[in-house]
């Protein structure tokens, strides 16, 4: 059976802890708070994250560092696996892709790494990292495991309702028409990313969370998302009465779904400030 290594970065909100009781690898994303350097669910935690938020500080995050991950691919390398498959956050958001890819190129691994743009954050990323290791336990392919990964990553579509625009704008993640409703004209903003369009794009716009909850559960009814193909992850930074909310009318319209609950890891809050995605994710 081959020795298969699971890499991730820390966007797939797997702690150091976390990473160890499951058996696989995570790379810090770098997050840069008023000019001082953290290492994202390393030295710096969501509570971190929300304080600067709160206190309006700048935040700044960039990929991993790439002496980092040469070391983790040299490491890998010594411990004899056989070969790497990396999750990695996506390329639309984040260098962090092209970061595993040099690291990888730097450290003389190439030819057994696989390097995965999930083109996708947060849960889908962490359930993929998550069903990787256990097929990789239970002696399946590189093939079949990267075959499941991508089936995971394309099918995936996350819907973000941000509280207000403010992080999101500076951060230079939305401009124009769609900056002008959110800040001007008071109106509530549902936002989406997936393999489709790369980069945040508007989904519907609304004066009500209600309203947008209904575009929400209308769109996962388009798109074949049922409770018995799809758990639905729910991460979130400081909006925990509109998560639960939402639950409340998903379950009206759609029982039987489940619930996970996830906070927003620095790399990503960072970007949205207070906010909550929903992210039905297949099974």
């Amino acid at each position: 059976m081959s020795k298969i290594a699971i890499v991730t970065d820390s966007n797939s909100t797997i702690s150091p802890e976390l990473a160890q009781q499951l058996g696989v690898f995570v790379a810090p994303i770098q997050v840069n708070v008023d000019g001082k350097e953290y290492q994202d669910l390393v030295n710096l935690f969501p509570a971190d994250v929300i304080e600067a938020l709160k206190n309006h500080k700048e935040i700044k995050t960039s990929q991993p560092n790439i002496g980092y991950c040469e070391n983790l691919f040299h490491q890998l390398k010594a411990d004899h696996y056989d070969h790497i498959i990396v999750i990695s956050l996506s390329s639309v958001l984040s260098g962090t892709f092209q970061t595993f890819n040099l690291a990888a190129s730097n450290a003389g691994v190439e030819d057994i790494t696989t390097i995965i743009d999930t083109l996708t954050i947060c849960g889908p990323c962490r359930h993929a990292v998550e069903l990787a290791k256990k097929m990789a336990d239970e002696g399946k392919s590189v093939d079949e495991i990267v075959n499941i990964v991508k089936i995971i990553s394309k099918d995936s579509r996350t819907y973000i309702l941000p509280d207000n625009l403010e992080q999101l704008i500076h951060g230079g993640r939305v401009k124009g028409a769609t900056a002008l409703l959110g800040t001007l004209l008071k109106i509530k903003l549902l936002l989406k990313i997936d393999h489709e369009v790369p980069s945040i794009e508007k989904l519907d716009t609304a004066r009500t969370d209600v309203k947008l909850f209904q575009a929400i559960v209308e769109d996962m009814k388009a798109r074949g998302n049922t409770p018995k193909t799809h758990k639905i992850y729910l991460p979130a930074c400081e909006s925990a009465d509109r998560v639960a909310a939402f639950e409340s009318y998903l379950n009206s319209k759609e029982p039987g779904y489940e619930f996970i609950h996830i906070v927003l890891p620095a790399g990503i809050a960072g970007h949205t400030g207070f906010a909550f995605g929903v992210q039905p994710t297949l099974k």
